[in-house]
C-alpha cells in the first residue's frame, strides 16, 4: 500500500504543479497578442476554471459508469493521445506568428479556442488526476484518501510561487514551454505507472464488488443524502472572497503588481491545512476569528486611505484566510465516503467556477462599487450558521441555549456590518461630491468634485484633475504640468517654421489633460483600452473639458494601443507622430507588452522624423521601470534623458529620440539629466519579461 500511495502522491503533486504553471505560461503568452488589460487574464482564468471543471466531471463520469479496470484503460488511452498531440502539434508559444489574432473586437472566443486547442486535453487530464487517483486509492484500501487533496493544493501553490520567483526570472517563454513539455512527459510516465498499478489490483476489487451487490442500494441512499448544495455554496463563497479581496487590494488599496499572488497562495494554503488532518481546523478558534476579522475589515474600509499599505494588506488577507478556513474547514467536515469522492470534487469545482463568474462577469454589471467583498463576508457567516445547525455534534446543538447564542451572535455581527457599511458610504462622500461613478471590466472609476478641482480616480489611483477656476481650467495638472518632462517637451518641441502642425499620440487617455497643449492645426490621437474613460471628456456636458476646449483636432481610439497601432501599420495607415506618449503604467496591472522590443519596433514605425520622441511616464512607488526603458534605448541606439519634477506628484518622464537635438531647447535641457540606472536589466521581449526584479523593496 505504501508504494502505491507514494506513486499516486507523486503523480498528484506533479500534475497540480504543471497545471498552475501552464496557466501562468499561457496567460503571459496571450497578453501581447490580445492586449494587456485585465480582460485577457480574467478570460484565461475562466477558461482554465472550465477546463478544471471538465477534468473533475470526467473523473466523476468514468468512476460512476465504468469498472475500475476499464477506468484505467480509458485514462491510459487519453494520456497517450495527449502525449501524441504535444509531440506532433507545435506549441503556440513556440510558433507565435500562427496565433496572432485576426480581429480584436471581442477576443474572448479567440482566447478560448486557442487555449482549448493548445492545452485543453492536457489541462483536463491534469485536473482529473487528483480526484481520479484518490478514488482509486480509496476503493482499494481502508482509510481516507483526502489527504492527497491537500497534497494537490500544495503542488498548485508551489507552481504559483515558483513561477514569478524562479521560472519567469530565468527562462524565456519558449524555454518555459520546452521545460513544461518535459515535465508533462514525466507526468505521463508516473500517471501511466499509477494506472497500470491500479489495473493490477482491479481484479480483486471487482471480485469484492460482485460478492456484495447488496451494498449498492446503501450507496445510492447515501448519495441522495449528501449535502451537495452546501458543498457548492461553501466553495463558491471562498472563491468569491478570493477574487473580491484580490480586486480590493489591487485596485482600491494599492496599485502593486503581482499582489494577487498573496491572496491566491493563502486560498490554496487553506485547502492544504483543512484537508491534511481534522486537527488543524478548530471551530472554537476560527469561528470567533472570522467574526472579529470580518468586522475589522469592514471597519478598515471606511478609512483605508489613512492606513499603511502593508497594514491594509495584512488585514484583508487575514480576513480572506479566516473565511477560507471556515469554508474549507466545513467542506472537509462534510466530505463524503470514498464512493462519492469524485462527485464531491465536481461540486467543489462547480462552486469555484460560479464564484469566479459572479465576480468577473456579474458584479461589474450590477454593482458600481466592490460590494462582492461584503457579500462574501456575510455569505460566509450564513453558511457557517447553516453548517453549525446541521451538525448535531456542534456547540449549537450540544450547549444549553446554543441556538439563542447563535442568534445573538448573528444579530451582533449583522448590526456591526450594517453600521460599518453605512459609515463607508458616508465616508466616501464626505468632503466631496461624487459627480459620476461607473464600473466595468476594467474597474471602478469615480469623478469627484473637490474644493477647487474636479478629480477622476480609478480605485485608489488619481488619473486626472482639472481646476474649477474658469481662468485655470486649461492649465495641465498632476503629472503633466508645464514643468514636467512631457510639458517641457510639448511646449518647446521644434515646429517647422515655428507654427507647423504637431502630431501627438498618447497611450492612456485619463481625463485628456495633454489635450491642453494642443494648438490650432495640431493633431492628438488618444489610445484608450477602457471604453468608459472617454465618456468623462466627451458629450454635451462632460466633467472634464480638456478635450472639448482644445483647439487641436483630436481622435480617440478605443482598444489596446499596441493592437490598434499594429492594425494601422498593417493597412499602411502610419500616423507619423512627432511625439508618442506612453502613459499606461500607473495602475496595478502593468501592461508589460507595451515595454518590449516588439512594442518599441512598432512605436518607431509610427514616428515621423529622426527628431520624433517617444515619452515614457514611469512614475511609480512600487516599481522602477527606468532600467527597462533604458535597455530599449540601448537596443535601438536612441538618445535618452530623464526629467523628474520635484513637486507634489513627483512625475518621472524618460524621453527617447534618434536625434539628441530633440532635447536641446534651453528649458528642457536645464531640467533633463541622464537616465538614472541603479540595476541594469535584461532586454524585455514578448518572450521574456520580469517584473519581480523591478520592485522598490
Amino acid at each position: 500500500m505504501s508504494l502505491q500511495a507514494g506513486i499516486y502522491a507523486v503523480t498528484i503533486l506533479v500534475g497540480a504543479f504543471l497545471l498552475f504553471q501552464i496557466e501562468l505560461i499561457m496567460g503571459k503568452f496571450l497578453l501581447p497578442r490580445f492586449g494587456g488589460g485585465p480582460s485577457v487574464w480574467s478570460t484565461s482564468l475562466l477558461v482554465f476554471q472550465v477546463l478544471l471543471l471538465a477534468g473533475y466531471g470526467y473523473a466523476a463520469f468514468i468512476c460512476a459508469v465504468f469498472r475500475p479496470r476499464t477506468q484505467a484503460i480509458i485514462h491510459l488511452c487519453l494520456l497517450g493521445v495527449s502525449g501524441l498531440l504535444i509531440a506532433l502539434l507545435p506549441s503556440p508559444v513556440r510558433s507565435s506568428s500562427y496565433w496572432m489574432p485576426r480581429s480584436t473586437g471581442n477576443p474572448v472566443w479567440q482566447i478560448t479556442l486557442l487555449l482549448v486547442t493548445a492545452v485543453g486535453i492536457q489541462c483536463v487530464l491534469l485536473s482529473a488526476t487528483s480526484p481520479l487517483l484518490q478514488s482509486w486509492l480509496g476503493r482499494q484500501y481502508r482509510g481516507s484518501p483526502y489527504r492527497l487533496y491537500a497534497l494537490s493544493n500544495l503542488g498548485s501553490m508551489l507552481g504559483l510561487l515558483t513561477y514569478p520567483l524562479l521560472v519567469e526570472r530565468t527562462l524565456t517563454l519558449s524555454q518555459q514551454a520546452w521545460v513544461w513539455d518535459i515535465g508533462y512527459a514525466v507526468f505521463l510516465l508516473v500517471a501511466a505507472k499509477s494506472a497500470f498499478t491500479h489495473m493490477g489490483r482491479s481484479a480483486a476489487l471487482e471480485a469484492r464488488l460482485e460478492e456484495k451487490p447488496a451494498r449498492r442500494g446503501k450507496v445510492k441512499e447515501s448519495s441522495e443524502s449528501q449535502p451537495r448544495i452546501l458543498w457548492l455554496a461553501l466553495a463558491a463563497c471562498s472563491c468569491t472572497m478570493l477574487l473580491a479581496t484580490t480586486n480590493l487590494i489591487s485596485e482600491q488599496v494599492g496599485p502593486v503588481p503581482l499582489l494577487w499572488v498573496v491572496p491566491l497562495s493563502l486560498y490554496l494554503l487553506s485547502f492544504v491545512i483543512c484537508f491534511d488532518h481534522p486537527r488543524w481546523h478548530r471551530r472554537e478558534i476560527f469561528c470567533p476569528l472570522y467574526i472579529a476579522l470580518a468586522l475589522l475589515a469592514l471597519r478598515t474600509l471606511t478609512n483605508y486611505s489613512m492606513i499603511k499599505l502593508t497594514t491594509l494588506v495584512l488585514i484583508f488577507c487575514s480576513t480572506l484566510m479566516a473565511v477560507c478556513m471556515v469554508c474549507h474547514g466545513e467542506l472537509a467536515r462534510l466530505k463524503p465516503p470514498t464512493g462519492h469522492l469524485t462527485s464531491f470534487y465536481l461540486m467543489v469545482s462547480f462552486g469555484g467556477a460560479l464564484g469566479s463568474a459572479a465576480v468577473v462577469l456579474l458584479a461589474p454589471r450590477i454593482f458600481n462599487r466592490f460590494w462582492e467583498f461584503q457579500i462574501a463576508l456575510l455569505g460566509c457567516g450564513v453558511l457557517l450558521a447553516v453548517a453549525l445547525v446541521r451538525d448535531r455534534s456542534s456547540w449549537v446543538n450540544q450547549a444549553h441555549h446554543g441556538t439563542a447564542i447563535l442568534v445573538v451572535c448573528g444579530v451582533v455581527f449583522l448590526a456591526g456590518a450594517w453600521f460599518f457599511t453605512k459609515e463607508l458610504i458616508e465616508w466616501e462622500d464626505q468632503g466631496e461630491t461624487v459627480v459620476a461613478r461607473t464600473r466595468n471590466f476594467f474597474g471602478i472609476k469615480t469623478v469627484l468634485r473637490e474644493p477647487g478641482s474636479m478629480e477622476m480616480v480609478h480605485g485608489h489611483t488619481l488619473h486626472g484633475m482639472q481646476m474649477s477656476d474658469p481662468t485655470r481650467q486649461s492649465d495641465p495638472t498632476t503629472y503633466y504640468t508645464r514643468q514636467s518632462g512631457i510639458g517641457l517637451l510639448l511646449d518647446h518641441y521644434p515646429r517647422p517654421s515655428g507654427q507647423g502642425e504637431l502630431r501627438v499620440g498618447v497611450v492612456g487617455m485619463g481625463v485628456g489633460t495633454l489635450a491642453a497643449y494642443g494648438r490650432a492645426g495640431d493633431y492628438f490621437r488618444f489610445y484608450e483600452i477602457d471604453p468608459s474613460i472617454p465618456d468623462f471628456s466627451m458629450g454635451t456636458n462632460p466633467p472634464f473639458t480638456f478635450v472639448k476646449s482644445s483647439p487641436a483636432h483630436i481622435d480617440i481610439v478605443i482598444g489596446d494601443a499596441r493592437i490598434k497601432m499594429q492594425e494601422e501599420v498593417s493597412r499602411g495607415d502610419l500616423q507619423k507622430f512627432d511625439i508618442l506618449v506612453v502613459d499606461a503604467f500607473s495602475g496595478d496591472s502593468i501592461p508589460v507588452h507595451l515595454l518590449t522590443l516588439e512594442a518599441m519596433e512598432l512605436y518607431q514605425r509610427q514616428l515621423r522624423t529622426p527628431q520624433s520622441v517617444v515619452a515614457f511616464h514611469v512614475s511609480s512607488s512600487a516599481l522602477d521601470l527606468r532600467p527597462v526603458v533604458q535597455s530599449l534605448a540601448n537596443s535601438f541606439h536612441l538618445a535618452g534623458v530623464e526629467v523628474d519634477t520635484r513637486d507634489a506628484y513627483q512625475p518621472v518622464w524618460i524621453l527617447l529620440s534618434r536625434d539628441p537635438a530633440a532635447f536641446q531647447s534651453p528649458a528642457l535641457a536645464s531640467a533633463a539629466h541622464p537616465v538614472e540606472i541603479t540595476r541594469p536589466v535584461r532586454l524585455w521581449t514578448d518572450d521574456y519579461s520580469n517584473l519581480y526584479q523591478l520592485f522598490n523593496w
